[in-house]
């Protein structure tokens, strides 16, 4: 059985279970093979035989670039750069929602425990809950750093696309849009647009690897 490791089971049932006849293609929440609800469904041969088509497709971009030296390495940034297209909308509600905390909670610490709460003084008494909240703070800046880095290296690697389809589709993923709303705004087959997809993810992938060499001393 291929792991499927990369895909979660969610995008597995909107790509495959929505398409195969034993949910008539979709029309029905239950699997005639499996007998049970697809949201029961926890691995599937025809998941399997996705994943694998992926995966082979995606060496085959890998190679079309000229990464094969790498392979491996840039299998792996490819699927990390789909990864983080899927993610992104989520990411920008984080980064909202940390700085959210952490001014609400430095204004905090100020009005309960005055200017000089984050001053050095023995344990005890509000040492104790600054020490504690100035620890949650750092926790919060360094996932809002990462976060932030994440978005900043998407962002950048966008404007390497200039094939207008592979634009669209990769505005409209980081949008939050879905894979098959996008394939029937551009028009074509699912298929059609996995390929303008893939070709688009790599692209980026790659510029985001280039970038990273640059920086790199």
């Amino acid at each position: 059985m291929v792991p499927n490791t990369m895909m979660s089971s969610d995008y597995l049932r909107e790509m495959v279970c929505e398409h195969c006849p034993a949910t008539g293609w979709g029309k029905k929440t239950r699997c005639q093979v499996h007998d049970k609800h697809v949201g029961m469904i926890d691995n599937c041969p025809e998941w399997d035989k996705f994943i694998s088509d992926r995966k082979g497709k995606t060496m085959e971009s890998a190679a079309k670039y000229n990464v094969s030296a790498g392979l491996q390495p840039a299998l792996d940034l490819i699927s990390q750069t789909e990864d983080d297209i899927r993610d992104y909308p989520y990411m920008q509600i984080e980064v909202d929602r940390i700085q959210s905390y952490l001014r609400e909670a430095g204004e905090g610490m100020v009005a309960q425990y005055g200017v000089d709460s984050a001053m050095p003084k023995a344990r005890g008494g509000n040492a104790d809950k600054t020490h504690a909240e100035v620890v949650r703070r750092e926790r919060k800046w360094n996932r809002l750093r990462n976060l932030q880095k994440k978005i900043a290296r998407i962002d950048g690697a966008v404007e390497s696309i200039t094939d207008e389809q592979e634009r669209l589709i990769v505005e409209a993923l980081l949008d939050g849009d879905k894979n098959n709303v996008i394939a029937k705004v551009l028009g074509v087959s699912r298929q059609r647009y996995y390929e303008i997809k893939r070709s688009a993810v790599t692209k980026m992938a790659l510029a985001i690897r280039d970038e990273q060499e640059k920086t790199q001393p």
